[in-house]
């Protein structure tokens, strides 16, 4: 039973990180019709390091990490998510929302190509369907025509 809800509670988190990601494109494309994009990103990661605190405070979880571990974790964050939200961010300001997000999609088939090749990670059925899936659902939202029917006016 417990295993159960453990299991959905991660499905629901997934899911919901999921559609955050997803909106964060169109989110995007309309802010930075007001904002510059590092306006935008120092905005972006001030909130999520402002909530991120919260929740560490709230659970009253420790934050034991290491001295040594500092330095890995700063070029991690710069390569990882930095430079991504940048490239995102720049990105966006001539380029559609949807194309962004075909473009993003990509990379965990590119990260699954290279576990593969440099770390020797076993390509199973299940993930090669998983990413089969997931273009197919970027063809399918990025590809939709607006069909209006049409209507004659009358004068």
């Amino acid at each position: 039973m417990i295993a159960s809800k453990v299991k959905f509670a991660a499905s629901l988190y997934a899911i919901m990180s999921i559609s955050f990601w997803g909106v964060s494109f169109v989110s995007t494309k309309a802010v930075l019709d007001k904002l510059d994009p590092y306006t935008l990103l120092v905005l972006r990661f001030g909130i999520g390091a402002l909530f991120l605190l919260v929740l560490l405070v709230l659970k009253r979880y420790p934050l034991n990490i290491p001295l040594k571990y500092i330095p890995h974790l700063i070029v991690l964050g710069i390569l990882g998510v930095f430079v991504h939200q940048v490239i995102q961010a720049t990105a966006l300001l001539t380029i559609n929302a949807s194309a962004a997000g075909w473009i993003i999609s990509f990379s965990p088939v590119f990260t699954v190509i290279l576990s593969v090749f440099f770390l020797h990670e076993k390509m199973t059925v299940l993930k090669a369907s998983g990413m089969i899936v997931a273009i197919i659902g970027v063809l399918l939202v990025t590809t939709a025509t607006n069909q209006q029917s049409f209507q004659p006016s009358i004068n």
